[in-house]
């Protein structure tokens, strides 16, 4: 889903209408809602993709960061006019009130970014929170699972894979206890290997959702975001823009709300006060 936010904005982006004036746009990223991918080769097809379908338009820069404070200081002064990031990010590294509501694209199925608690066949939720050092495996950029795992469960033993499809085949193999991904990787597994199904159930879907949202910051016009929303919108109709959908299962844009953070930033008040409780 980063992959796809980022490509889908260039996309949106180049696509916008040369009008007299055209503003700098300057969209933000922050590197760990892309970790999947390389920031050199993320580069490299970002610049493929500007040379290509910016010609004769005004200017729209990304701007990745690797360090979300940076990235906080670059928002303050208004350098940066937008910014992608998974929930927790926002919640740990940012003040809400510099944001407005944004924009994200949308899932065919919803359902399908939920994270979800998956655990072998006759596992029950009771027998998982009573284990001391419960072995739960989880992607290496999910965060925000790791700070859930800790809530739930009573010290785990959180191992990371660079690879959520790993993960699943971690628990198939019996070296997990517990699963947590999106829903759309566990059914993805289970359409490639049928066994996945008979050995392995959902235990619990959780609140939190794994793709990266998207805002602006305070003081962008709303005419521009107006204008930016709506050309995102159209592209739909063109080739390219259906072209996206088939192969990512979007439907369109939706907006993205600030109070979309809520979850995000209960947990995290939750996770911080365990630790406090922890000295």
């Amino acid at each position: 889903m980063q992959k796809l936010f980022l490509l889908f904005t260039v996309l949106l982006l180049c696509s916008l209408e040369a009008k007299e004036n055209l503003k700098t746009y300057r969209f933000g990223y922050i590197n760990s809602s892309m970790s999947n991918y390389s920031p050199k080769d993320l580069k490299i097809t970002m610049d493929l993709w500007m040379q290509e379908v910016t010609k004769n338009l005004g200017n729209v820069e990304m701007v990745f960061y690797s360090n979300p404070n940076q990235a906080a200081k670059d928002l303050q002064v208004g350098y940066i006019d937008f910014l992608s990031a998974f929930p927790i990010v926002f919640v740990k590294y940012f003040n809400r009130s510099e944001f407005s509501d944004g924009f994200t694209g949308k899932y065919k199925n919803p359902e399908d970014n939920r994270f979800i608690l998956v655990v072998k066949r006759g596992v029950t939720q009771e027998h998982l929170q009573s284990i001391q050092n419960v072995k739960v495996g989880i992607q290496r950029n999910d965060e925000i699972m790791d700070m859930f795992s800790n809530i739930y469960f009573k010290h785990p033993k959180i191992v990371k894979y660079d690879n959520r499809s790993r993960v699943i085949l971690e628990l198939f193999f019996s070296k997990l206890d517990v699963a947590i991904v999106p829903l759309r990787t566990y059914s993805l597994a289970k359409e490639l290997n049928p066994q996945v199904a008979k050995r392995t159930k959902i235990l619990l879907k959780t609140d939190f959702v794994s793709n990266a949202l998207g805002y602006y910051r305070k003081g962008i016009s709303q005419e521009d975001k107006d204008y930016i929303y709506k050309t995102g919108v159209e592209l739909f109709n063109t080739t390219k823009g259906q072209q996206m959908m088939d192969i990512y299962k979007i439907e369109t844009l939706v907006h993205t709300q600030v109070s979309d953070l809520d979850n995000a930033s209960k947990l995290y008040e939750e996770y911080k006060k365990q630790k406090e409780g922890q000295k």
